[in-house]
This record gives C-alpha cells, structure tokens and sequence, in this order.
C-alpha cells in the first residue's frame, strides 16, 4: 500500500501518526485527521461520522466544507444512506454518480443546499467493531475518486478508529479513577457530613428555643449555624460532582475584573470577622475575557477563602487579587496572602484529591476541584509559599478573544 501512495498522502499519515501520539482529546485528535484528509483529498466536502453510544443514530462528529455548520446537527438512522451502509457492511465504497445510487440520503443535500455529485466513503472499525466512517464529497478538480484515495482514505480511518479507541479509554480510565478516589473516602466523608448534621440539628435545637422563647438572640444564632453548616454541605456536594465527571468549560465573554470583585464581595464579611484587609485587583487592562465565568470565579472564591483562613488570628492579615495580561496571549490571576504560609512537603500534595491542611474543617476538595477546573481551560495554576511568609497562588489562562 505505501508504494502506491503518493509524497503528499504519505506526510498525512505521518502527521495523523503524530497527532495521535501528542493528544489524548478526542477532539483535538479527529479534528488534525480531518484536516490531514481534506487537504490531501483536496475535495469540496468531508466528514467524520460517529455512531451515538446512547441512541444508535450515527452523528456528524467533524464536519469540513462550507455546509459544515448546517450538516453537524443532522442526525441519521444507523441504517441510512451510503454512510449507513458502509458502516453495516464494514467495506469501502466509492460512488462516482450518487443519483444512480439508491443509497443515497439526500435529506442532507436538501437541508443544506449544498449537491453532492460523488461519495468516497471508509469505514472506522477496530477489532472491536466499526465506530462510524470517513466520507469525502466532490473532488474539488471535478474527476472521479479513485482505488487510491479509497486506499489513503482507508489508512487514515485505520488511524482514527485507533485514536477514538485510545481516547475513549483514556476518558474511561480517568472517569474511574476519579469514581473510585470518591469510593475510597466514603468513610472519611461521612464522618465529615455526620459533623456537619450535628451543627444543623445543634442550630435547629436553638432556634426552635428562640421561638418558644421569643428570645431574638438565640433565634438569629441558631439560624446562623444552620445556614454555615448548610453552605458547607452544599459546596461538598458540589465540589463531588464536578470532580467525579467530565466537564467541557462554558465559554462566554466576560470582565475578569468583575469577576475578582464578585470574588471580593462575597468574602469580605468574613476576612472582616477576621480582621483580613482585602487589597482588591488594580485593572491593568480592558479586562475583557472569554472563559467559564462560573468555574473562574468559582476557582479564585475557594482561593481568597483559604487566604483567609491562612491569616486568621494574626495582627495585619491581608490578601491580595490581581488580575493583568501578559503578552496578549495570557491572563493571569494571582491570589496571595500573608499569612501562616504552606511547608514543602504539603506543597506537593495540595491539589491531591481529599488532602486537606484545614483538619476537620476542610474536605480536601476545593484545590482538587480548582486545578480540575483550570485545567479544563487549557491552564495551569501554580504556588509559592514558605511557612511563615503568606502564600501566592498563579493562575494562568489562555486570553481568548471573542468571536463574533
């Protein structure tokens, strides 16, 4: 096979070889292979069509040619069109004249005004069975496809059912890694929540006293307890989901100077129970940002949290939040405190899931959920710190601009 392929086609499957090696997302996998493919078929359309895990329809995963975004919702029965059929027989096709074909689906050219003419269609399959195909539509020069591109269309599906293999098994494998750290601290947990039940029961007593009482005193005190210990369970529950599940960041446009002062906000009647001053970020640049507002400011409020407790009980307690740009490709997020400081040996550990330098006081969640998140974001978050000499945690993520 590889002397009948040509200079061109060749490098392809090198660099689909490379893509594969270099990234474990699916996504960012199947998009260099349909690349590679489009370039190289130099046609007017092609397409990546997967078979539905949930649903059996087979949908169109990647989607190339100027009909692309009307084509990608479309949905078909696994049965139906060239597509359904080369994926039921496990064989290459090659239609040369779709309107002499009764296979041919012709919703999809109806739908999107776009005329197909001919079809080069491959199966993805492993020894565990076809994931779906590879069709190419309309050579941009007007010839027909040939016994070549069938045999270059089919190493590169070869190629692709190997990377959706090895992503869906590294996706798996993380999923029950995650699924079991959760499993293994069972216990661990429920001593934490049967805590956390005693103080509602303890704030419910109270203010179940107030009432009878008429006492305002003991009515508001126990109101404050049940609402502190339901806060802290939420989170929990909270922080278990996120962590125990894949989630893809919601991007939208947003000012990440509205975000540190939301961040500010919301804990600065605690830092002032304290006695923490809030040193609130300067802004350095126009602030906008395209990002999961929520996980963001989700990420620096568990921060700014533990600055404040980190500086509880000491005389000039202050944290800091900046936010600025750097290079026009990066924002960065620092958050930092000058408080009791984290040894080198927790260090290390901090973004492991369940460990906690709080004791009974913390889950061990939060900076497990915040690397999690950042991550996500294709970014990273860094500490600096000394016992005894306050701490600084760096968040840097990608500046995405907004597309309009």
């Amino acid at each position: 096979m590889l002397n009948s392929l040509k200079t061109s086609e060749l490098e392809a499957l090198f660099d689909v070889s490379r893509a594969i090696t270099a990234h474990l997302d699916l996504d960012s996998v199947l998009e260099a292979i349909m690349s590679a493919t489009n370039n190289v078929m130099q046609a007017e359309a092609s397409s990546l069509i997967l078979i539905d895990e949930e649903t059996g329809e087979l949908l169109f995963h990647i989607a190339r040619g100027e009909k692309a975004e009307i084509v990608k919702p479309i949905r078909m029965q696994k049965t139906e069109g060239i597509v359904g059929s080369v994926i039921g027989s496990g064989e290459g096709v090659i239609v040369n004249d779709v309107a002499g074909d009764p296979r041919f689906f012709s919703k999809i050219d109806e739908q999107s005004g776009f005329v197909t003419r001919s079809v080069l269609c491959v199966p993805m399959s492993t020894n565990n069975g076809t994931l779906g195909a590879i069709e190419v539509i309309n050579k941009l020069d007007g010839t027909d496809f040939s016994e070549l591109d069938m045999t270059f269309c089919g190493a590169i599906a070869g190629q692709a059912a190997i990377a959706i293999e090895n992503a869906l098994l590294h996706k798996k494998i993380i999923q029950t890694e995650r699924l079991a750290a959760i499993g293994q601290t069972v216990a661990g947990l429920a001593h934490c929540i049967k805590n956390v039940l005693y103080g509602i029961q303890g704030g419910s007593y109270m203010v179940d006293l107030g009432l009878r009482k008429d006492d305002e005193t003991k009515l508001l005190k126990g109101w404050e307890i049940v609402k502190k210990n339901s806060s802290f369970m939420h989170n929990l529950v909270l922080d278990m989901l996120t962590y125990s599940k894949d989630r893809k960041p919601e991007y939208e446009s947003a000012d990440i100077y509205e975000i540190t002062e939301t961040v500010c906000d919301l804990i600065e009647a605690k830092a002032g129970e304290q006695g923490v001053t809030i040193k609130r970020a300067p802004r350095t640049f126009s602030g906008e940002v395209v990002l999961d507002a929520t996980g963001i400011r989700r990420c620096i409020l568990n921060l700014a949290g533990n600055a404040v407790d980190a500086c509880a009980g000491m005389d000039g307690g202050l944290i800091g939040i900046t936010a600025d740009a750097v290079d026009d490709s990066i924002v960065r997020i620092v958050i930092s405190d000058n408080g009791s400081g984290i040894s080198e040996e927790d260090r290390s550990q901090l973004f492991r899931i369940f460990f906690s330098t709080k004791g009974s006081k913390g889950t061990g969640l939060g900076l497990a959920v915040t690397h999690k998140i950042i991550s996500e974001h294709e970014g990273t978050i860094e500490v600096e710190s000394a016992p005894g000499k306050g701490t600084q945690f760096i968040i840097s993520l990608p500046l995405r601009k907004k597309t309009d």
